[in-house]
């Protein structure tokens, strides 16, 4: 028999809930007002974990929303400032939104505020990410070029397959730098770079690989350890993680 008390505790607990749930849902949102300018952070990510911030402020009934030039800066942690501009242009298009040397956009109505807020933070977000992930495809080719020289020069070249296809323990077909074959094993060796997408990517293919039956010997070749910061913790639980300028005698020992 339900008492008239489980009834008022059953109700507490769904107005505990909702409070809570809207609580948590206003945390994530951090707005701050400086004069003449708003500033709101929203809980989507740059690649350096920053939050997108966007700046509002008022023109008579319009609004002008900016990005306050968060992905440019993002870009230029990185050196590759030159990329925004063509990698800019495309996004702010399929957002709707304008965009300038440095940052983007946009004028809106109240009614279209929200919205407006959240296409100009998502496509900072997202050109941020596009630049970084050009950036570190460049440099996994150039790792990748290097590889395949020093492999050559250490084991010979009829024993390295430069972006060779190998199956996974779950039947995925993964491709590598170079798969070399060397004394009954095989050894692959995949460049890496220190965006989060290179590392889940090839920590995800090194696991499937050591599923095998018949498993390589995993390789990731990267081009500074340092620069990797928390993300090496997570390449090393699946590969031995090596520098691409190490001696040919810790890729000879790799083989043993």
């Amino acid at each position: 028999m339900v008492t008239e008390a489980d009834m008022t505790m059953t109700e507490t607990r769904a107005v505990d809930r909702a409070a809570t749930v809207e609580a948590a849902a206003r945390s994530l949102l951090l707005v701050r007002h400086d004069g003449e300018v708003s500033r709101v952070a929203l809980p989507i990510f740059y690649p350096s974990g920053a939050a997108a911030t966007v700046e509002v402020a008022q023109n008579g009934p319009q609004f002008l929303i900016s990005d306050a030039g968060l992905a440019y800066r993002e870009a230029e942690l990185i050196g590759a400032e030159n990329l925004f501009n063509r990698n800019a242009a495309p996004v702010a298009e399929q957002f709707g939104i304008d965009v300038g040397k440095r940052g983007f956009t946009v004028s809106a109505s109240v009614d279209q505020l929200a919205g407006a807020m959240a296409d100009v933070a998502a496509a900072s977000v997202q050109v941020a990410h596009r630049i970084c992930e050009r950036v570190a495809q460049r440099s996994e080719a150039a790792i990748t070029a290097h590889l395949y020289e020093r492999l050559v020069a250490v084991f010979g070249a009829q024993k390295v397959v430069p972006e060779a296809e190998i199956a996974g323990a779950s039947s995925h077909k993964w491709r590598v730098s170079a798969l070399v074959h060397v004394d009954g094993k095989d050894m692959a060796f995949e460049a890496v770079s220190n965006h989060h997408s290179s590392v889940y990517s090839s920590a995800t293919m090194f696991h499937d690989l050591s599923l095998l039956e018949r498993k390589p010997v995993p390789v990731a070749v990267v081009k500074d350890k340092a620069s990797f910061g928390a993300y090496l913790s997570i390449l090393s639980q699946a590969a031995n993680v090596i520098e691409d300028t190490v001696p040919n005698a810790a890729l000879e020992r790799l083989a043993a």
